[in-house]
């Protein structure tokens, strides 16, 4: 039975590493929560493996965090070929321990959501938006 997100997703896109049993992969973020983040890779990893993350912030710092792979997205290369469009892989990760640098980012991406709502309704300019957004980035 699905069951629904408890945390708010946001989208963003970040460079990231990821270490199991000392083997480093490399990846892109495709969403984050406080509690955990999808991330696009090639090397999907087996469901309860425990990882060693480093997100690559959009303003050149780093977040160093822990996970465990919750769900393991690999699409056989036959069934893209059939569809003819892109489905992809990845791996949903529960994350176990967080940094202040990931911490300062989820509460970026929420008030840059709520500046998108205001500029949305008229209530302040695209220079505004662009401005305060800016601001926000870590």
């Amino acid at each position: 039975m699905y069951k629904k997100r408890q945390q708010k997703r946001f989208v963003e896109r970040c460079k990231i590493e990821f270490t199991a049993n000392d083997v480093t992969y490399r990846g892109i973020s495709s969403d984050f929560s406080l509690t955990g983040l999808f991330i696009r890779t090639n090397h999907p990893l087996p469901k309860e493996t425990i990882i060693d993350i480093i997100i690559y912030l959009p303003n050149g710092l780093i977040s160093k965090l822990k996970g465990k792979v919750k769900r393991s997205l690999k699409i056989p290369f036959e069934r893209i070929m059939e569809t003819q469009k892109y489905l992809g892989k990845g791996m949903g990760v529960e994350i176990t321990e967080k940094d202040s640098n990931y911490l300062h980012l989820i509460k970026a991406l929420l008030e840059i959501e709520i500046l998108r709502k205001r500029y949305a309704w008229s209530e302040i300019s695209r220079e505004e938006f662009e401005e305060k957004k800016k601001d926000l980035m870590i």
